[in-house]
């Protein structure tokens, strides 16, 4: 009898274990499966303690970090990004230099390169896909490849004011209502400007002359590299959250020349605009996401990390799993059934 007794009791202990796992809480669902494929080149960023005080402070470029673990943070705790479309800001995509002739020779660079690099997973079962942007997300193909052809065309006149001339007839088209750029750009630009009525008007009278000098410091190619922090998903609603490192104030790259009667009317504000993204969701088309609202990231050392921008997009909660027994329920018979035949085995004893 002891030896039955002893059998029940550790039957249901294994009930009272499996219930309490049954039960637990499922949390947000992250993304899964991740992999990156594509031509262009893309870097990994790990966080860490620099200081060893027990606050995570510091993000760094770790090429050997785990790409789940980088993109299990949240909107409150990064865990650190996937820079897709690193080259973005290299040679002979990418110049930092005045020099107008090596300014239009880096656009022409980006205009003609097609390559893009995608992270690719799972959120809820369903398969969705980020990438980085080129120029023809950017301005449509057609429209890149003719100004590409006017650049390539006017870098062979000699005479330096003609050629330059020659420059801007070529990129003027690229300014245009029809295309992701522009609206993307006077978007950004209005929103800022909007906290001070002189600033919106000058900017609404001035907005090409804007956009042309945002377009030849790179701003384009600085702007397609999405820094993807987290892929979460809202397990009952399936809402989609995307985190984007990026600058918390990047007034410096929308507007890297600020003309002297603009200076003092600048909103003291920060001027956020996150990169964009491309994103595809459970086989539908591909969307253009961004955001013009940024949080501090909390990292003390954070470079161009100092923000954390969320994106939003509309997903399909994952189903319930299958209804089976629970195997609580099962032992539970079992231990029931136990109990009944120790006691019949009593009785006849």
């Amino acid at each position: 009898m002891p030896g039955l007794v002893k059998k029940l009791l550790v039957a249901s202990t294994v009930a009272v274990g499996v219930t309490a796992l049954a039960s637990a809480p499922a949390k947000a669902g992250s993304l899964t499966g991740g992999s990156i494929t594509g031509g262009a080149e893309y870097n990994l960023y790990d966080v860490r303690d620099s200081n060893n005080d027990g606050i995570v402070d510091e993000i760094y470029r770790n090429d050997a970090a785990s790409l789940s673990t980088i993109l299990s943070g949240n909107s409150g705790s990064p865990t650190g990004n996937v820079e897709l479309f690193a080259n973005s800001e290299k040679s002979p995509i990418y110049t930092s230099s005045a020099d107008s002739f090596q300014q239009f020779t880096a656009l022409s660079n980006f205009l003609g390169y097609s390559q893009s690099s995608t992270l690719s997973g799972q959120i809820g079962g369903r398969d969705i896909s980020l990438s980085s942007l080129t120029a023809a997300d950017w301005f449509g193909a057609s429209a890149a490849d003719s100004t590409l052809t006017g650049i390539t065309n006017a870098s062979a006149i000699v005479d330096p004011a003609a050629r330059l001339l020659a420059f801007n007839a070529a990129i003027a088209p690229l300014y245009s209502a029809s295309n992701l750029a522009t609206q993307w750009f006077n978007t950004a630009l209005s929103t800022y400007a909007s906290q001070n009525p002189l600033v919106s008007t000058y900017v609404s009278q001035n907005n090409q002359t804007l956009f042309t000098g945002f377009l030849l410091a790179g701003g384009f190619q600085r702007f397609s590299d999405p820094n993807i922090s987290y892929v979460n998903q809202n397990d009952t609603t399936g809402e989609i959250s995307i985190g984007l490192a990026g600058y918390y104030d990047a007034k410096s790259l929308l507007l890297p020349v600020v003309p002297p009667e603009l200076q003092p009317l600048l909103p003291a504000g920060p001027l956020q605009a996150s990169e964009l993204v491309k994103v595809a969701y459970n086989g539908g088309p591909a969307q253009y996401l961004y955001s013009l609202s940024a949080t501090p990231s909390g990292l003390a050392n954070a470079g161009s990390a100092t923000g954390n921008y969320e994106l939003l997009l509309a997903g399909i909660p994952p189903a319930p799993p299958a209804s089976v027994p629970e195997p609580s329920a099962m032992l539970g018979l079992m231990g029931v059934g136990g109990f009944l035949a120790a006691k019949r085995k009593i009785k006849n004893a």
